[in-house]
């Protein structure tokens, strides 16, 4: 196992040497290639630099997170991105939630005329999602709440830079603590990164700001299959403050409020709860 750590480190540290910003001995250099030679048969050549500098982000925050719980094991569970790199890297990841939300809608007609309408993003981050959404649906406004101010720094950059600032407001403001009533078609929360207690508070507060007949969709983190896998996710999710949500139980929180047509979009690695307001 020690090896394994090393070994992504060595990964690392080549993605760092393909994208030019770092120098290293001649000697050193040899071994490492070596190594990724032995580590990746199949090699690096075929990666270009967005790919290569979202894999090095990708594994430079496994092992920032490795340090952290072998160093700083005291530490109370939260989570606390501030790298910019990671935060955009993850914002472009969440992405994809919007492309499977279309798929998804184009079977369902009553959630693709939600998706005409208002949309309330919770935890938007970067704005990932956001910016997604206003591409993906030109009738659509967007509103993204979150607490991490980094992140939401970072979101204003990028709404600005993009040509929906318009339809895209963004809150420093935590959902807990949200009372706006029947204003969005749409709303969506990542409950994974929130407590148990936190969520089903969330729930409470988005399902009140929907619109009759509107739709609240959930995402929840879908473990690993295999058990090593799935105990260092669960781990993960743990230090971070979240709470592992099963998608059954999740269903009976929408339905104890309301929902219905609530189904269950299993996926890797989110799977969408979702269902209809009365």
């Amino acid at each position: 196992m020690g090896d394994e750590a090393r070994g992504l480190a060595v990964i690392g540290a080549v993605l760092r040497l393909r994208l030019g910003g770092s120098k290293v001995h001649p000697k050193v250099e040899r071994r490492l290639l070596d190594a990724i030679a032995a580590l990746l048969p199949e090699g690096l050549d075929e990666l270009d630099q967005e790919r290569i500098a979202a894999l090095l982000t990708s594994a430079t925050h496994a092992l920032e997170e490795s340090r952290d719980l072998f160093e700083r094991l005291e530490r109370p569970p939260l989570w606390q991105v501030s790298d910019p790199a990671m935060l955009q890297a993850q914002g472009q990841a969440s992405r994809s939630v919007v492309r499977r939300l279309a798929s998804l809608a184009a079977e369902r007609p009553a959630l693709s005329a939600a998706l005409g309408g208002r949309f309330l993003d919770v935890g938007t981050g970067v704005a990932g999602i956001a910016l997604e959404a206003a591409a993906q649906w030109p009738s659509l406004d967007i509103v993204g709440l979150d607490i991490w101010k980094p992140a939401l720094d970072l979101a204003r950059e990028n709404v600005a830079a993009s040509p929906f600032g318009s339809r895209i407001e963004l809150r420093l403001q935590d959902v807990t603590r949200f009372d706006e009533v029947a204003a969005y078609s749409l709303t969506w929360l990542p409950a994974p990164f929130l407590s148990h207690d936190a969520a089903r508070t969330a729930l409470d507060r988005l399902t009140a700001a929907l619109k009759p007949k509107g739709h609240l969709v959930v995402g929840l983190y879908t473990p690993p299959a295999e058990p090593v896998g799935a105990a260092l996710a669960a781990l993960r999710l743990a230090r971070s403050g979240g709470h592992l949500w099963d998608c059954p139980d999740m269903e009976v929180e929408l339905r104890s409020r309301g929902f219905t047509a609530v189904e269950t979009c299993p996926g890797q690695p989110v799977s969408l709860v979702m269902g209809q307001g009365a």
